[in-house]
């Protein structure tokens, strides 16, 4: 799900549509000034956020119950200006946009580093799941992170994280190399995303954020078109193994400079006037500490706030389990083998002691317990689970399968595979209206999950070798089309279930579900192309190994060296065709019970023009605050 943010929404007038709203400047002192400002609404902040208290554990008040991120953006709304709107939304778009565009050509420049740089195309979705699960670790570290410490500080970092990742990746000699390089990369975009969604959410309405979730990355689709043409004129400049590298090397100078509009901006946005400082010195001014237990304290309440156990047992527990789903689905492990099994059995224990410490142990838990028994909440986590899974199952090899198989060209292939995000935006839009019009979201990802279903269906019969290029793009854009209609409302919907202080918890908790389900979906995938391409083309080659180990290391020189009609080919072509039709079946499977999941768990919700909603305020609030009576009284 890669996606972002935008501009300030109208929280007041429900005669116009989508219009931005007019925001107060910063209170002054002139009655005169005061008298001739506009009648303007804020939007509300929730009473649990307007008082100061802490946790205490042990000897002292060591955990803030209202985060440093939280008090900021408070800060930063009663600053709005449409200016300022226009600057931090704008900024993120482009943002957005460049972040995308390395997105869609990173796809072909794997294929082209693990194919003809490293030998090794067989790793290719190995590289894919690790990945995902590097992302789904990240989000609620990096969430938490951006309380803890603040936005402008979590998006500086993220940013660094990017672009190291970009240079060991650009600088790679092995695909160890590159897989490290993507993992750190990994961290970096994820961030950016998530807190482009976090940042949106902490100033918009429940009635118009699905649009503004959507604004910034709306201009994507212009990467439909142009990314072929990017990464075909980079590989005509001179040899593959070395071209594919600028593909990565240019974004780590773009990204830097774009992303410093949003971090001026925030950090002055953010930051706490001269008057709260003040006042902050004052309440916290009492007998001095000897520095190094004023040093401990620090630590004991940073370690508390963090959660810093419950996010080592969710990192190890996870890592392990979804790990093990790529090492045991190889060429070279399997499910019996002794190190696949102590995997997932270490990583089971850790999840139940994750479990256990979340529920009974942690003093600020990385997600309040209480959102847990949300009907709403568990349906949007299941759709978060199937959704990516359908897609990633059916998207498996698409790139290599088009080119290969189909004897697609390089920028055909480019489009078909961009084509999703052209239907996806105007859908997305459409919904968005939609949304804001009719003030509810359920209709929306029914009819989002029953267009996914039937585009994995129809891929059944319109995706194979012999298709014409315009069947394998129509099918391509109905998928697309559901894709505009399924994350962003769930997100929406997901995040209307939560508090103002624990929304940056229920959207990185929901986005840890969506990105897992993408490595599973890539690791389902890939086991099904290792097991069935090698057996097909052993069986349609005649045991011919030197051009069975050929076409499955390396299938774009293979292509290169048999042209479409000769046998060699076509041996590849069947069996690609098995393995895809294969994958497409299993995406259909999972797209139905999305849809199933959408028509009876949701609930439909009427859409207001607060921040959240009243009921998710009162009621989470008090599960939170007995959660948390019960075990003070435990220990």
């Amino acid at each position: 799900m890669p996606a972002a943010l935008s501009f300030r929404d109208s929280a007041g007038d429900s005669r116009s549509t989508l219009n931005i709203m007019p925001v107060t400047l910063s209170q002054t002192d002139d009655p005169e000034v005061t008298k001739q400002q506009p009648d303007v609404k804020p939007l509300p902040v929730s009473s649990s956020l307007t008082s100061g208290s802490t946790t205490t554990v042990n000897d002292g008040p060591v955990i803030q119950t209202k985060s440093k991120g939280v008090v900021e953006m408070e800060n930063l709304i009663g600053r709005l200006s449409p200016f300022l709107l226009i600057i931090i939304y704008g900024s993120f778009m482009l943002l957005s946009y460049t972040l995308s565009l390395n997105q869609y050509t990173a796809s072909y420049f794997l294929n082209i580093a693990t194919s003809e740089s490293f030998n090794q195309h067989s790793l290719q979705a190995s590289v894919t799941t690790i990945a995902a699960v590097f992302q789904a670790m990240a989000q609620p570290p990096i969430a938490k992170m951006a309380d803890a410490f603040g936005r402008v500080p979590a998006e500086a970092a993220c940013v660094i994280l990017y672009v190291l990742g970009n240079v060991i990746i650009a600088s790679s000699r092995s695909i160890v190399d590159y897989a490290v390089g993507d993992c750190i990369y990994q961290l970096g975009i994820t961030g950016l995303f998530l807190l482009q969604n976090i940042i949106i959410a902490d100033i918009s309405s429940l009635r118009n954020r699905y649009f503004w979730t959507i604004f910034p990355s709306i201009p994507q689709v212009i990467n439909a078109f142009v990314s072929a043409n990017i990464v075909d004129s980079l590989l005509n400049r001179g040899p593959n193994t070395t071209q594919w590298r600028w593909g990565f090397g240019i974004f780590t100078i773009l990204i830097p400079v774009v992303a410093i509009p949003i971090l001026v901006t925030l950090w002055w946005g953010t930051r706490s006037s001269k008057g709260e400082r003040t006042a902050a010195e004052t309440s916290s001014a009492g007998p001095k500490r000897p520095i190094r237990k004023h040093l401990w304290r620090g630590a004991v309440s940073l370690f508390w706030q963090l959660d810093f156990m419950g996010l080592l047992l969710f990192v190890v527990g996870f890592g392990l389990l979804f790990v093990t789903l790529t090492l045991a689905n190889s060429q070279t492990a399997h499910w019996s083998d002794a190190h696949s099994i102590v995997q997932l059995v270490i990583g089971a224990i850790v999840i139940v002691a994750f479990v256990l410490w979340e529920r009974y142990y942690a003093p600020h838990p990385l997600l309040p317990f209480a959102l847990l028994k949300r009907k709403t909440v568990i349906g949007c986590c299941l759709i978060a689970l199937w959704h990516p899974m359908a897609g990633t199952i059916s998207a498996g090899y698409l790139t290599t399968f088009l080119q290969v198989a189909a004897g697609q060209s390089v920028i055909s292939t480019q489009r078909i595979t961009s084509f999703p995000a052209v239907a996806g935006w105007i859908c997305a839009i459409v919904g968005a209206w939609v949304a804001r019009r009719f003030r509810v979201l359920k209709p929306i990802i029914i009819a989002g999950a029953a267009i996914e279903t039937l585009a994995i269906g129809l891929m059944i019969r319109y995706r194979t070798s012999t298709n014409t290029q315009a069947e394998l793009a129509v099918v391509q854009l109905i998928r697309g089309a559901a894709n505009g209609l399924i994350p962003y409302p769930v997100q929406a919907l997901i995040q209307a279930s939560a508090p103002h202080e624990h929304l940056g918890a229920i959207t990185a908790g929901w986005l840890v579900v969506y990105y897992l389900a993408g490595g599973i979906g890539s690791a389902i995938g890939g086991a099904m192309w290792t097991n069935i391409v090698p057996r097909k083309l052993g069986q349609y080659l005649g045991g011919n190994d030197t051009l069975i180990e050929m076409a499955y290391a390396n299938p774009f020189g293979y292509a290169a060296q048999f042209p479409m009609g000769t046998t060699e080919r076509t041996a590849i072509s069947r069996a690609q065709d098995e393995a895809q039709r294969t994958m497409v079946i299993v995406g259909t499977i999972v797209a139905f019970i999305g849809l199933v999941t959408s028509i009876f768990m949701l609930d439909n919700w009427k859409l207001t023009d607060e921040q959240s909603l009243k009921e998710s305020e009162d009621l989470v609030e008090e599960g939170v605050q007995a959660s948390r009576f019960k075990k003070r009284n435990a220990a």
